[in-house]
């Protein structure tokens, strides 16, 4: 077969151009090997694999009267694509193809029925008279169970054609493709792309270039990539997409700015943009285990394809294994599931939401799920998928969101990385509960976390001369961001906020008796 780079013009496009329609530099022509006329490969339907497989090529002119093109012999031996720039890195041989965590996520199973280690949503037991789900019945489930549980609503999208009509919540996410996504938001928007055998960003990627990217065979694509964090608040997508009421009632972050917008923003205090973002993952992604920024909570659904989640709560052992794997040199080298201990009854004092030893999910397109705070997990994608998903921070979870921070701290987690000002979010929730008492006996039982909270970070900026340099920084940005122009003197806020506590769990009590 002969490829090369020509200078005659395409039979097919008339241009002399290398790079024909769509294709690239790598193949720029390709010559029939009977009338050695040269074509671009885009222009004769040719993908890069294709011609890889190509021996002696007959054009489509030649092809109906001397036989289709001449194949290479195929080995019956499989050969496995090398991943050299790892390997140029010094890291281990592995193939491009695969993440090396891929088999052991494989290989896992729950210990117990799926229904036992989560909630999911059934219309026969939690519908209402009607026999249909509610915004209301969501939300007295995510109460109950104190959103320490990953809950499930299968197939619950009425924009897809496998929704079951048993529901009726308030939510938007309309069926979208990835060429619909791409013309939405511009072609040439930026965006972070993750190499998902570095499980790090590729620069110079824009949204027109994942869009080609996307609609490769899987064969054609050079490395696996994943896209996991566009956020479309700005964009004309922010209009067509809507949250579930159930997760705006309970996002602390929209419960103040719906209140208080305008006297936020008149100190320049701006809401962050979190909780709608589109994810794009082609077959075979793989996102290695974390902890969502703040340990957030996260809304997910797909809008096609499927995706599995394999995810361990919090518990104090879980969260300790995790930090020591987030300070290995190599992750990719260890499996954290190897690092988690078994949980065992009578062990250590663990939550009966948290009394499991792992548990894998499949979410197919049409579900909804939503994931706890702090709860440590991996995602596989087994075939090309779109997503949108968000993260909110909320009252039930305070203590997890404000364990998580510091684990990012002592993991050294990069700011851009960390949930969007989350010190100024979190002064503001004690700030905003004082203005606005409105809280169920759990909501206010949680934010007792929030006092010996900011006691110690008045505490490490009093002694910010004895810190190190690394520590010096973030108590820098602590004191920088503390909302000073909303709050007052922080001293003083917190003297405010500590009686204000006092009091409403002594009214509490007083009014149970």
């Amino acid at each position: 077969m002969t490829v090369q780079t020509k200078t005659e013009d395409c039979p097919v496009c008339q241009s002399s151009d290398d790079a024909g329609p769509g294709s690239d530099l790598v193949y720029g022509w390709i010559g029939c090997e009977l009338c050695q006329r040269w074509f671009h490969p885009s222009c004769v339907n040719l993908s890069p694999h294709e011609i890889e497989t190509i021996s002696e090529y007959h054009c489509p002119d030649c092809a109906p009267k001397h036989g289709p093109s001449v194949l290479k012999r195929k080995s019956s031996r499989s050969r496995k694509k090398i991943d050299y720039i790892a390997l140029n890195e010094g890291q281990q041989l592995r193939e491009i193809d695969k993440h090396p965590h891929i088999d052991n996520f494989k290989m896992f199973e729950n210990d117990r029925p799926l229904e036992n280690l989560i909630y999911v949503v059934r219309p026969e037991v939690d519908g209402n008279e009607s026999g249909l789900v509610t915004d209301s019945k969501l939300t007295q489930i995510i109460f109950e169970t104190q959103l320490k549980r990953p809950i499930l609503v299968p197939a619950c999208n009425p924009a897809l054609p496998n929704y079951k009509n048993c529901y009726d919540l308030t939510f938007n996410f309309p069926k979208m493709t990835v060429d619909q996504i791409a013309e939405e938001v511009g072609l040439d928007k930026e965006l972070p792309v993750m190499d998902v055998l570095t499980q790090n960003n590729s620069p110079n990627w824009t949204l027109g270039k994942w869009r080609d990217y996307f609609k490769l065979k899987a064969q054609d694509r050079d490395r696996i990539r994943n896209v996991i964090s566009l956020e479309v608040s700005q964009t004309k997508l922010n209009d067509k997409i809507e949250l579930p009421k159930s997760v705006l009632d309970i996002d602390v972050v929209n419960k103040i700015f719906l209140a208080c917008k305008s006297e936020l923003e008149a100190h320049g205090i701006e809401k962050p943009k979190v909780s709608k973002y589109i994810l794009m993952s082609v077959k075979d992604s793989f996102t290695d285990f974390h902890v969502d920024f703040g340990g957030t909570s996260v809304y997910y659904t797909i809008l096609q394809g499927h995706k599995q989640f394999l995810m361990f709560p919090p518990t104090k052992r879980n969260l300790a294994a995790y930090e020591k794997w987030c300070l290995s040199d190599d992750q990719n080298s260890f499996w954290f599931g190897d690092l988690v201990p078994p949980t065992k009854p009578g062990k250590e004092p663990i939550d009966p939401a948290y009394m499991n030893n792992g548990v894998k999910i499949d979410i197919d397109a049409g579900d909804l799920l939503i994931l706890p705070s702090g709860w440590i997990h991996s995602v596989y994608t087994p075939c090309d998928s779109v997503i949108v998903g968000g993260n909110f921070l909320n009252m039930l979870s305070l203590k997890n969101h404000l364990e998580v921070y510091k684990i990012e701290i002592d993991t050294k987690v990069p700011e851009k990385f960390k949930f969007p000002n989350f010190i100024k979010v979190i002064w503001l929730i004690g700030w905003f509960v004082m203005k606005n008492n409105n809280l169920t006996e759990f909501e206010l039982e949680c934010l007792s976390s929030l006092i010996p909270f900011y006691k110690s970070q008045l505490q490490d900026i009093e002694n910010i001369d004895t810190a190190d340099k690394y520590h010096k920084r973030i108590i820098n940005r602590i004191k920088n961001s503390l909302p000073t122009s909303v709050i007052g003197k922080p001293a003083d806020f917190v003297a405010e906020f500590e009686r204000w506590y006092f009091l409403q769990t002594k009214k509490r009590k007083y009014d149970d008796m």
